[in-house]
């Protein structure tokens, strides 16, 4: 039987956003694991109560904040860096009633986005900044190799103009590196019209190259080539397929995953579909934010979310809504 070191701690976490944008951060007493580190406010579970509801009362005591509106968690993850093993979850909140204050004492801090580079953080804070910052949609491109050339820029310029298309992955594996690279840069700059942020699936070279903002690999890619040296701020996908593979891509430093595939699908057509019992079972509290991939689509978001995906992933749900 384990001990009660060994079984992770449920704790509840608030990510207060307000109109500005700036979110709201407290100092780890003096006394208290984690001190003099920030950290979004919450709290420890007490007994078997809901974490809607564990959260809801450790902001209450905490900060005097009440009537959270407290939606789809944002994420649900494990992590091993400090004294236990804690399973974290993680709401954002936009609204709420109260003025925040340091109920117990803790200093309090609104801070911008940017700006919290200055700030000593608590460990796997910067999972849940992958999770607030990530998209819940990440349309993928079918190959233009083998599309018509006009219908596929038109359809990409349809889905790129979509204000809830903030990320894009460039995958066509018939083109040789060199022809990837010249699409990649029409990519990037279309894309950065419409402050689309696009992920290459080929080399370092490539992705400095046309400017894209990281690379999407595979977990074999993963393994071969170690972690590249990206710059900061830019981000790492890793396709998986088992929860093997997501243990792999956050022990190698992935920024989040793509988890498939849920459903049949014409790409791959000889995949055994995971259904969402798998995929859950898969992606379990793997500590990155994981999309959902395969036979899905914007219809699918909310359900995808419910079970602690970032969203969904999807080539044929994304582009065919683009002019549908």
């Amino acid at each position: 039987m384990p001990s009660d070191k060994q079984v992770p701690l449920d704790i509840a976490v608030g990510i207060l956003v307000d109109q500005a944008g700036r979110l709201l951060i407290a100092l780890r007493r003096p006394g208290t694991p984690g001190e003099g580190l920030w950290e979004f406010p919450g709290g420890k579970r007490e007994g078997e109560e809901p974490m809607r509801d564990c959260l809801a009362r450790e902001l209450a005591e905490e900060v005097g904040v009440t009537d959270c509106r407290l939606d789809t968690p944002l994420i649900r993850f494990m992590h091993t860096q400090g004294e236990r093993p804690v399973r974290l979850h993680v709401w954002r909140i936009d609204q709420w009633q109260g003025e925040p204050s340091g109920l117990e004492g803790q200093q309090l801090a609104w801070v911008e986005r940017g700006a919290l580079v200055d700030y000593p953080l608590l460990p796997a804070t910067d999972v849940i900044l992958c999770a607030l910052d990530l998209p819940g949609r990440y349309p993928i491109t079918p190959a233009l190799s083998a599309a018509d050339p006009d219908a596929w820029w038109a359809r990409l310029d349809s889905l790129l103009a979509q204000p809830d298309i903030r990320l894009l992955r460039l995958r066509d594996q018939g083109l040789s590196d060199a022809d990837y690279q010249a699409l990649a840069a029409k990519v990037v700059e279309a894309a950065g019209r419409h402050d689309v942020a696009v992920l290459v699936d080929r080399s370092l070279a490539v992705c400095e190259a046309v400017g894209a903002a990281g690379l999407h690999w595979s977990v074999a890619r993963l393994l071969e080539s170690g972690r590249p040296e990206l710059a900061p701020g830019q981000l790492l996908a890793v396709s998986a397929h088992t929860g093997t593979d997501l243990a792999t891509a956050v022990e190698r430093g992935a920024d989040f995953a793509v988890l498939s595939p849920v459903a049949a699908t014409p790409t791959h057509p000889g995949a055994p579909a995971l259904g969402w019992e798998g995929w859950c079972a898969a992606r379990a509290d793997h500590a990155l934010p994981v999309y959902a991939l395969g036979g899905l689509g914007e219809a699918d978001l909310t359900a995808a979310q419910r079970r602690n995906a970032q969203g969904v992933a999807a080539i044929r749900g994304f582009w065919k809504a683009a002019v549908d």
